[in-house]
């Protein structure tokens, strides 16, 4: 109650996480909502990138993965104008998780590849074997996906 706006601001971004992390999805997104609304007011674009990633991420572990896109995109717009390839690197990898959840296989790789590249520029070795690992996955799925199909379409053929 005693903090200006920018501590006002940590301090809902920390109640949304731990809410979020009790399973308080609700409560949390009202925090992450109201953090928002801080960094709006306080023209923070990084203050912005924050709220919204942490609401992509509350959303995607809800199952909310039209939510989840949407934030996860414009935080990565958020971060791409702050230039902090880090954080970019890391809503790309975001987005790719999405998309693998979503079956949409061959945009994960995509995405995941986008990470790939930023990883390798930085010379972050964790999110380029984490990228790495999960462009195996989503090339994996997408494989697999096309297999049970020409599978499936088999049996069809051969039932007739």
């Amino acid at each position: 109650e005693i903090a200006d706006e920018a501590g006002k601001f940590v301090a809902h971004s920390n109640l949304g996480l731990c809410l979020g992390s009790l399973g308080q999805h609700i409560e949390a997104a009202k925090h992450h909502q109201e953090a928002l609304r801080l960094a709006i007011r306080l023209q923070s674009t990084h203050g912005q990138s924050i709220a919204v990633g942490n609401l992509g991420l509350l959303g995607s572990r809800q199952g909310d993965l039209v939510t989840a896109k949407a934030c996860m995109d414009q935080h990565l717009q958020l971060v791409q104008s702050l230039h902090d390839l880090s954080a970019e690197a890391n809503a790309w990898m975001q987005l790719g998780l999405l998309a693998n959840k979503e079956g949409n296989f061959e945009q994960a790789a995509r995405y995941f590849e986008q990470a790939r590249r930023i990883a390798l520029r930085t010379g972050e070795q964790g999110t380029l074997k984490r990228a790495n690992c999960n462009i195996g996955i989503a090339q994996g799925n997408l494989k697999l996906s096309q297999h049970m199909s020409m599978l499936a379409q088999h049996a069809a053929e051969n039932a007739q």
